[in-house]
Protein backbone atom coordinates (compact mmCIF):
# COMPACT_ATOMS: atom_id res chain seq x y z
CA UNK A 1 0.00 0.00 0.00
CA UNK A 2 1.25 3.24 -0.73
CA UNK A 3 0.53 6.71 0.79
CA UNK A 4 0.53 9.62 -0.33
CA UNK A 5 1.23 12.08 2.45
CA UNK A 6 0.65 15.04 0.40
CA UNK A 7 -3.57 14.49 -0.28
CA UNK A 8 -6.09 14.80 2.51
CA UNK A 9 -6.77 11.22 2.50
CA UNK A 10 -3.52 9.62 2.56
CA UNK A 11 -3.03 12.25 5.94
CA UNK A 12 -6.19 10.50 7.39
CA UNK A 13 -4.83 7.08 6.75
CA UNK A 14 -1.61 7.71 8.36
CA UNK A 15 -3.37 9.15 11.37
CA UNK A 16 -5.74 6.53 11.89
CA UNK A 17 -2.51 3.82 11.26
CA UNK A 18 -0.36 5.72 13.78
CA UNK A 19 -3.65 5.79 16.45
CA UNK A 20 -4.48 1.78 16.52
CA UNK A 21 -0.97 0.82 15.97
CA UNK A 22 -0.58 3.63 19.94
CA UNK A 23 -3.74 1.48 21.06
CA UNK A 24 -2.37 -1.82 20.80
CA UNK A 25 1.19 -1.07 21.85
CA UNK A 26 -0.70 0.10 25.19
CA UNK A 27 -3.35 -2.76 25.30
CA UNK A 28 0.00 -5.24 25.12
CA UNK A 29 1.47 -3.04 27.85
CA UNK A 30 -1.37 -3.06 29.89
CA UNK A 31 -2.46 -6.51 29.26
CA UNK A 32 1.34 -7.48 30.43
CA UNK A 33 1.15 -5.62 33.56
CA UNK A 34 -2.02 -6.80 35.06
CA UNK A 35 -0.41 -10.35 34.34
CA UNK A 36 2.71 -9.01 36.20
CA UNK A 37 0.46 -8.85 39.35
CA UNK A 38 0.90 -12.72 39.94
CA UNK A 39 -1.94 -14.58 42.26
CA UNK A 40 -3.74 -12.70 44.57
CA UNK A 41 -3.32 -13.44 47.63
CA UNK A 42 -5.68 -15.86 49.84
CA UNK A 43 -6.79 -16.42 53.03
CA UNK A 44 -8.16 -19.61 54.50
CA UNK A 45 -11.78 -20.00 55.63
CA UNK A 46 -12.92 -22.65 58.10
CA UNK A 47 -16.45 -23.43 58.31
CA UNK A 48 -18.92 -26.70 59.09
CA UNK A 49 -15.96 -28.83 58.75
CA UNK A 50 -14.48 -27.78 55.15
CA UNK A 51 -12.25 -25.15 54.40
CA UNK A 52 -11.53 -22.96 51.57
CA UNK A 53 -9.26 -20.24 49.66
CA UNK A 54 -10.98 -17.17 48.93
CA UNK A 55 -8.76 -13.39 48.03
CA UNK A 56 -7.24 -12.08 51.35
CA UNK A 57 -9.24 -8.81 50.93
CA UNK A 58 -12.65 -10.54 51.35
CA UNK A 59 -14.07 -9.45 54.76
CA UNK A 60 -16.80 -12.05 56.59
CA UNK A 61 -20.15 -11.96 56.17
CA UNK A 62 -20.39 -8.24 54.31
CA UNK A 63 -24.52 -9.07 54.44
CA UNK A 64 -27.34 -6.94 54.74
CA UNK A 65 -30.78 -8.71 55.06
CA UNK A 66 -28.68 -11.64 53.88
CA UNK A 67 -27.35 -10.65 50.50
CA UNK A 68 -23.77 -9.72 50.05
CA UNK A 69 -23.43 -6.19 49.74
CA UNK A 70 -19.37 -6.24 48.61
CA UNK A 71 -16.90 -9.08 48.10
CA UNK A 72 -17.16 -11.47 50.83
CA UNK A 73 -16.84 -14.72 52.48
CA UNK A 74 -20.39 -16.07 53.90
CA UNK A 75 -19.96 -18.53 57.17
CA UNK A 76 -21.44 -19.49 60.15
CA UNK A 77 -25.03 -17.59 59.23
CA UNK A 78 -28.53 -18.97 60.44
CA UNK A 79 -31.15 -16.65 60.77
CA UNK A 80 -31.54 -14.26 58.28
CA UNK A 81 -33.70 -10.84 58.84
CA UNK A 82 -36.61 -11.00 57.24
CA UNK A 83 -35.94 -7.81 54.62
CA UNK A 84 -34.81 -7.62 51.12
CA UNK A 85 -32.32 -5.32 49.45
CA UNK A 86 -33.22 -4.47 46.18
CA UNK A 87 -31.38 -4.27 43.00
CA UNK A 88 -29.15 -7.14 44.64
CA UNK A 89 -25.92 -5.81 44.37
CA UNK A 90 -23.25 -7.76 41.35
CA UNK A 91 -20.72 -8.79 43.64
CA UNK A 92 -18.68 -12.06 44.38
CA UNK A 93 -19.04 -14.58 47.10
CA UNK A 94 -18.13 -17.68 48.67
CA UNK A 95 -20.49 -19.38 51.16
CA UNK A 96 -20.16 -22.22 53.30
CA UNK A 97 -23.68 -23.61 54.41
CA UNK A 98 -25.18 -27.05 55.96
CA UNK A 99 -28.59 -27.21 53.95
CA UNK A 100 -30.74 -29.80 53.66
CA UNK A 101 -29.99 -31.58 50.22
CA UNK A 102 -32.88 -32.66 48.96
CA UNK A 103 -34.63 -29.76 49.18
CA UNK A 104 -31.62 -27.11 48.22
CA UNK A 105 -32.16 -26.16 45.09
CA UNK A 106 -28.87 -24.92 44.54
CA UNK A 107 -27.35 -27.95 45.79
CA UNK A 108 -29.08 -30.26 43.15
CA UNK A 109 -26.76 -27.84 40.42
CA UNK A 110 -24.33 -30.10 42.03
CA UNK A 111 -24.30 -33.77 39.93
CA UNK A 112 -21.02 -34.29 38.43
CA UNK A 113 -19.08 -37.15 40.76
CA UNK A 114 -16.07 -36.47 42.42
CA UNK A 115 -13.85 -36.51 45.15
CA UNK A 116 -11.96 -34.17 47.66
CA UNK A 117 -9.88 -35.21 50.50
CA UNK A 118 -11.15 -38.81 50.67
CA UNK A 119 -14.71 -37.72 50.92
CA UNK A 120 -17.04 -38.13 47.59
CA UNK A 121 -18.46 -34.49 46.88
CA UNK A 122 -20.92 -33.58 43.97
CA UNK A 123 -19.67 -30.46 41.59
CA UNK A 124 -21.76 -28.51 39.10
CA UNK A 125 -22.48 -24.51 38.39
CA UNK A 126 -24.09 -22.45 36.23
CA UNK A 127 -24.50 -18.75 34.94
CA UNK A 128 -26.43 -16.81 36.40
CA UNK A 129 -28.43 -14.32 34.99
CA UNK A 130 -26.20 -11.39 35.45
CA UNK A 131 -23.54 -13.41 33.72
CA UNK A 132 -21.83 -14.38 36.95
CA UNK A 133 -20.26 -17.93 37.08
CA UNK A 134 -21.66 -20.12 40.39
CA UNK A 135 -20.09 -22.84 41.06
CA UNK A 136 -21.67 -25.51 43.81
CA UNK A 137 -19.75 -28.13 45.23
CA UNK A 138 -21.93 -30.77 47.82
CA UNK A 139 -20.33 -32.65 50.56
CA UNK A 140 -23.18 -35.34 50.81
CA UNK A 141 -22.00 -36.65 54.39
CA UNK A 142 -21.79 -33.59 55.68
CA UNK A 143 -24.80 -32.15 54.41
CA UNK A 144 -22.93 -29.09 53.51
CA UNK A 145 -22.85 -26.67 50.14
CA UNK A 146 -20.06 -24.43 48.89
CA UNK A 147 -21.32 -21.80 46.58
CA UNK A 148 -18.77 -19.64 44.80
CA UNK A 149 -20.19 -16.96 42.57
CA UNK A 150 -18.01 -14.65 40.72
CA UNK A 151 -18.20 -12.11 37.22
CA UNK A 152 -14.61 -13.77 36.99
CA UNK A 153 -15.00 -17.93 35.60
CA UNK A 154 -11.32 -18.31 37.08
CA UNK A 155 -12.31 -16.96 40.33
CA UNK A 156 -15.76 -18.85 40.85
CA UNK A 157 -13.35 -22.49 39.60
CA UNK A 158 -10.54 -21.80 41.86
CA UNK A 159 -12.32 -21.34 45.15
CA UNK A 160 -14.55 -24.42 44.63
CA UNK A 161 -11.28 -26.17 43.68
CA UNK A 162 -10.10 -25.16 46.81
CA UNK A 163 -11.97 -26.93 48.97
CA UNK A 164 -10.70 -29.37 51.58
CA UNK A 165 -12.65 -31.28 54.08
CA UNK A 166 -11.56 -31.62 57.83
Amino acid sequence: MNLDLRSRKGVRMAVAAAAIGAVLALGTVVTAAIRDLGPTPQQEVASEGVRISVPAEWPRNALECGTPMRDTYIVDVDLIAGCAVLPIPRVDYAEIKRANLDLDPVAQLATGASEAFGHSVLRGGDVLPDGRTRQVVVVPDRDVVLVAVSSNPAVAEAIARSLRVD
